[in-house]
């Protein structure tokens, strides 16, 4: 698999400045790659039944579902987890903000994700992986 790791930059950013050691342990302890993978399979998913760009709450949900799958009893998924994987996905090219007309759960606006030409490529091949 060629999801893309964090640099050491997004190890080292502490998201509590209180407390950046307990931040950056908790970065490390992180499956950064298993959560990169979960995302680009439930974008996968999401597009096999409609082509339409996504909000991230759908993402996360389809990720549970695949999470539930396949690893029935793990934890469920922080609410952060898949929308920092999925900006994580955007920097490295395989995810796209396509627009910002989707709606949060809420009725907010928010971005809505598609998979870029190498997410697509990079999907079937975790796909084929797990066959």
């Amino acid at each position: 698999m060629s999801v893309m790791q964090p640099t050491i930059d997004d190890l080292l950013a502490p998201v509590r400045s209180a407390d950046p050691v307990t931040s950056v342990l908790a970065a490390v302890s992180v499956d950064v790659r298993g959560k990169q993978r979960l995302t680009l399979l439930a974008l996968r998913e999401l597009r096999r039944h409609n082509a339409a760009p996504v909000e991230a709450w759908r993402v996360h949900r389809a990720a549970q579902r695949i999470q539930h799958r396949e690893h029935p009893s793990a934890r469920p998924l922080g609410e952060s987890t898949i929308r920092t994987r999925l900006n994580e996905l955007c920097r490295s090219g395989f995810v796209m903000v396509v627009d910002r007309d989707g709606l949060t759960e809420a009725n907010g606006r928010c971005a809505r994700y598609g998979l870029t030409a190498m997410g697509v490529s990079e999907a079937k091949e975790l796909d084929h992986e797990e066959a």
